[in-house]
């Protein structure tokens, strides 16, 4: 008898770690993105629209215009994202994606919340406590890069600074 509760008081606590430990083990599981996610989509990605999309929409270009400027010597595929002191996270993270410069928002969430930030700044665009994203900046992005290079980007290298922003466009070539 004294054995069976002996077992007994044994197997309840061991039973109760048993389940946090497969509880813990599933939630750091599912709590990540998708690491297929983080892969660079490309210009054939299927997105809503493309950045020529924006480039004949927003800049009045012709749609060959549009698609012969980013086949240009020396611009290497890449765009120039401008990111003025209106932009929020959730903005800047959406238009992203829908552009199909990045497969999933929330792998690009998930990179710039785990790339460290060299570069503090105080007029920003706040990821969290330790990292930000310049303002009135311009960065050159491309969907040939994966999430982590975005959101290094993003969050170190910005190509320039612009005081004034007169047009407001998103997307410049």
């Amino acid at each position: 008898m004294a054995k069976k509760s002996l077992i007994n008081r044994l197997f309840l606590p061991l039973g109760v770690v048993f389940i946090l430990a497969l509880g813990i083990v599933g939630y750091l599981k599912f709590s990540q993105p998708n690491m297929e996610n983080f892969k660079a989509p490309g210009r054939g990605w299927s997105s809503p629209k493309k950045v020529e999309d924006y480039f004949v929409e927003r800049l009045r270009m012709t749609p060959q215009e549009a698609q012969d400027i980013r086949n240009k010597p020396g611009v290497d595929g890449t765009v120039d994202l401008r990111i003025n002191t209106n932009v929020t996270l959730d903005a800047l993270i959406g238009n992203l994606a829908y552009y199909g410069f990045v497969r999933d928002e929330k792998s690009l969430r998930y990179a710039l919340e785990h790339t460290k930030d060299v570069t503090p700044s105080g007029k920003a665009i706040v990821v969290d406590k330790n990292r930000t994203i310049d303002t009135n900046a311009e960065y050159r992005i491309s969907e040939n890069m994966d999430a982590w290079q975005i959101a290094d980007i993003l969050l170190n290298r910005p190509s320039g600074h612009f005081s004034f922003d007169e047009y407001g466009y998103f997307f410049m070539p």
